[in-house]
């Protein structure tokens, strides 16, 4: 039997569940500290680490124009104060800065800076928990006795990340998940900041409900319809009317405001919130030749399985998106008998849609996409006779992908853009 005050017990009950780790800290009395580290300008600052000249120069990293990803993906603070916004045209923001310096991203060298990141962050907890390249949790619970000494680390975790790699960080202090990401984007450039429980009505509570995880552009819309515009507007409101509103997640973003997160855990994909997800690409070049289009709706369908696969999902209604070459778009999606994770279920869904509704006209880009997602955790065995129904098609497709690849630069996408990489 292990003394309850014995770090071994401590570490192996605390990985068991966020709830259980909850309870257990409330019970001796302990604090529980997280940290959230967010890289500042992540792609932009990896880019000025091999060329000094672009720190004093408006400069932003943007999608391959070559194959019509020409937006902004990350910029530095001058082009950020002269006006360039995240996810805007090239061309857009060429009109606001004349000389403004564009790179090409370069996926691989900021993959190797997160790995090198989060080996910092391992050195202080042995729970890093990733959040997209630039972020991470760290939880420091029973590291730091309390939240000041968690700002301390912090504070210490960012001198490390400056001096050893280059790069700043913004990082929140705080009692769980939601308000120490939170207070990462408070304060920007390289600095922690530290929200506290007497924060909550002082401070949090002030702030704009979109800025709280999981407020979206759609849910943000639906907030202000009903007059829901700050966090403590969110959390003083009826959670029965906020999950009529919004489903589950009215309820889920009611808790975040309140300051639980309990039954949040970002290390188990499957309790995320997803309602879709999705793949969609535009070509090098428009797209009229049936075949062509179908080996981009196969790739396709192979890395949604592959996400719904990774988030121990399965869905029950696949869509289609269709924009054609002079901008006009369709979407179509039909309901499947049993929710699927597989990639010859989603690629026949797709299929189907794409050939009952194809007007001909050259498409610009082509998107598959899965909703109604649901856990595969309880699986229905049933016997089926129609796996066989595609093989031929698909070997097809197959053959005709193989010779596309350098063509279309599809493996360029099927190594980026449509997949989820974990980084230890």
């Amino acid at each position: 039997m292990y003394n309850i005050s014995e770090p071994l017990f401590i570490l192996s009950i605390t990985h068991r569940s966020p709830i259980v780790k909850y309870y257990f800290l409330w019970y001796n009395k302990m604090e529980r500290i997280l940290i959230h580290s967010d890289l500042n300008n992540f792609y932009a600052s990896v880019e000025s680490l091999y060329n000094e000249q672009l720190r004093h120069v408006p400069m932003a990293v943007v999608g391959d124009p070559a194959m019509r990803h020409g937006i902004i993906l990350a910029k530095n603070d001058i082009a950020k104060k002269m006006g360039v916004i995240t996810g805007e045209s090239i061309f857009s923001a060429r009109r606001k800065v004349a000389g403004l310096v564009t790179l090409t991203a370069d996926y691989p060298k900021y993959v190797d800076f997160a790995k090198r990141v989060r080996k910092i962050y391992a050195e202080y907890s042995d729970e890093v928990i990733p959040f997209g390249l630039d972020e991470a949790w760290v939880d420091l619970s029973g590291k730091a006795l309390n939240i000041g000494e968690g700002a301390i680390l912090a504070d210490e975790l960012r001198a490390r990340v400056r001096a050893e790699l280059g790069l700043t960080a913004s990082v929140g202090v705080s009692y769980n998940y939601i308000f120490s990401k939170l207070a990462s984007d408070m304060k920007k450039p390289d600095a922690t900041t530290v929200l506290g429980r007497e924060d909550m009505e002082p401070v949090i509570w002030k702030l704009p409900a979109f800025e709280l995880l999981y407020v979206g552009p759609s849910t943000r819309k639906k907030l202000v319809n009903m007059g829901v515009l700050t966090i403590g507007d969110l959390a003083r409101f009826n959670p029965k009317y906020l999950k009529r509103a919004l489903g589950k997640n009215g309820e889920t973003l009611w808790r975040f405001a309140n300051g639980d997160d309990r039954e949040f855990d970002p290390k188990t994909p499957e309790h995320d919130p997803y309602k879709s997800m999705g793949n969609t690409v535009t070509m090098p070049y428009d797209l009229s030749n049936e075949l062509d289009i179908l080996t981009m709706i196969y790739v396709l369908s192979k890395t949604v399985s592959a996400r719904l696969v990774n988030h121990k999902l399965k869905a029950a209604c696949i869509s289609i998106l269709l924009k054609y070459n002079d901008f006009t778009a369709m979407t179509r999606q039909l309901t499947v008998s049993l929710p699927t994770d597989k990639e010859q279920d989603i690629f026949k869904s797709a299929k189907s849609l794409f050939t009952s509704n194809f007007s001909g006209t050259p498409l610009r880009s082509i998107g598959v996409h899965v909703s109604r997602l649901k856990s595969n955790r309880y699986e229905q065995l049933t016997l089926r006779g129609d796996e066989a129904d595609n093989i031929d098609e698909i070997s097809e497709i197959e053959n005709n992908l193989r010779g596309k690849l350098k063509e279309m630069r599809v493996d360029k996408f099927f190594n980026f853009n449509f997949t989820e990489e974990k980084i230890c």
